[in-house]
């Protein structure tokens, strides 16, 4: 690797390709947070880390790697969870596309924006607002997030019910291929040319190609009207059910969360709940006459099924800490906390329809506990719904072992979540954080007889499996 890393500084220059083994053991942002704060790594960690300028460097650094069968990690935010990042292949190479932040077009009339892969979402966000314009993607890692992951990695944004998944979102995009070609799929606003070929990379975890320019949507915004109500209901099977009838008659929320009392309890603790009680809330978005036609709607709904409104007060506390966890993790308090209390907080978002959702949620409540011996809470809410279906993020604290089998204890958790979801027909194990290399282990089981397709994709675009390897497809 030592002749590698000579000819990939030879090809972008010494500065720009870091091998500083206190840096590559950090390389993987939030991934096994919990032992990097006793300063453990039980990962491999990268040869170098090489930061790339432009689409063509990319399309030659990948050239390179490819025909010398180098394994590549995608690198832009960092953001993501789930092992994405983490490295199972010896002698691997970082690209991290974080200098790739330009704006290259704000399209105020045709209502797209057109950035650089590493450009953030924060900043999008930002120069969109000040057009009275959003890109209506909002997700929890929004202060850390940039463009070209969010579409690697399929994401949703808490304002989803609304204005959709980041799948929604884009209108086209450029991407280098493993052998080095570069490709666009334009911004056409329809097309009926054969199957949708941005979802070729929409989800597919730097598995497929290294995406390098995106665009998106934009929306109009009118944070003026936004209409919001919080609820308490008796149970949380009331609260599936009349967030079921909102999506069914069409109301259109830009939020609509349903929480359990153990996570209400974790998460807010302004809001006392008695036991089985769960608290639900709806916001409602676009002009004055949607967002307050929306609202009268849902508050009808809500009160039809026996819901108590409470006012706007625990609404507005999550809108303004909504996205708090960014600050939390690897920050020295977090790392401390874990180190004095060997306690670890995670989640995990599954999706299924109404029918099996509320089974699922009994299913994992019931069964998980007695199965996972150092569980300390257990708890969910629903954060993104459909007319055929709806999410729960699990919300989970462990009272770890070790450092060491921290990862191990984790996955443990996982697969009792997951076994209790996939053996229903509409049980989905990842709803929007990616597979990463966490539940890659579900992937032949989440796609069924059409998993071949996933592994014939690979072998297409990527026959050398130099791209992320350990994404997309089960490790046997």
């Amino acid at each position: 690797m030592s002749a590698c890393i000579q000819d990939l500084k030879a090809m972008l220059g010494e500065e720009r390709v870091v091998t500083d083994e206190a840096v590559l053991r950090l390389y993987d942002g939030f991934n096994r947070s919990y032992e990097k704060s006793f300063g453990v790594c039980m990962t491999v960690p990268p040869v170098a880390i090489v930061f790339v300028e432009s689409t063509q460097e990319i399309s030659q650094v990948l050239r390179y790697c490819n025909e010398h069968r180098i394994n590549v990690i995608p690198r832009a935010g960092a953001s993501s969870a789930e092992g994405l990042l983490e490295t199972w292949v010896e002698g691997s190479v970082v690209v991290d596309c974080t200098r790739m932040n330009k704006l290259l077009e704000l399209d105020t009339y045709n209502m797209m924006a057109t950035v650089q892969c590493g450009y953030p979402l924060e900043e999008l966000e930002r120069q969109a607002n000040q057009h009275k314009l959003t890109t209506g993607h909002s997700p929890q890692s929004r202060p850390l997030a940039m463009m070209g992951g969010l579409v690697a990695t399929r994401s949703i944004g808490q304002f989803s019910t609304y204005y959709g998944g980041i799948e929604d979102m884009v209108c086209g995009l450029e991407a280098v291929m493993a052998d080095g070609r570069i490709v666009r799929i334009r911004n056409v606003p329809r097309r009926s040319a054969g199957p949708d070929l941005r979802h070729l990379f929409l989800g597919s975890e730097g598995g497929i190609g290294l995406i390098t320019e995106v665009t998106v949507k934009l929306f109009p915004y009118y944070p003026e009207h936004m209409w919001m109500g919080g609820y308490i209901v008796d149970n949380i099977d009331i609260g599936f059910a009349a967030i079921r009838d909102v999506m069914v008659e069409g109301y259109k929320p830009a939020v609509i969360r349903l929480y359990d009392k153990s996570d209400m309890d974790h998460n807010f603790g302004s809001v006392k709940l008695k036991e089985q009680e769960a608290f639900m809330f709806f916001t409602a978005e676009g002009p004055q006459e949607i967002s307050q036609g929306t609202g009268a709607g849902i508050d009808r709904v809500a009160r039809r099924h026996g819901a108590r409104y409470i006012g706007t007060q625990a609404v507005e506390h999550w809108m303004e800490h909504r996205n708090d966890l960014c600050k939390t993790v690897g920050a020295e308090e977090t790392d401390r906390r874990h180190r004095e209390t060997q306690v670890f907080y995670a989640t995990l978002e599954i999706s299924a329809s109404w029918s099996d959702i509320v089974k699922i949620y009994r299913d994992v409540m019931a069964n998980v506990p007695g199965k996972i011996e150092n569980l300390v809470m257990l708890g969910g809410h629903v954060s993104h719904s459909y007319i055929n279906g709806t999410n729960i993020y699990f919300v989970y604290q462990l009272k770890m072992n070790a450092p060491e089998t921290s990862e191990q204890e984790q996955m443990a958790l996982i697969r009792a979540i997951c076994d209790e979801v996939i053996k229903y027909p509409t049980g989905g194990v990842v709803h929007h954080h990616g597979m990463g290399k966490q539940r890659v282990c579900y992937a032949r089981q989440e796609h069924g007889s059409s998993y071949c397709l996933m592994e014939e994709l690979k072998r297409t675009f990527d026959p050398n499996q130099i791209l992320n390897r350990g994404v997309l497809l089960s490790k046997e």
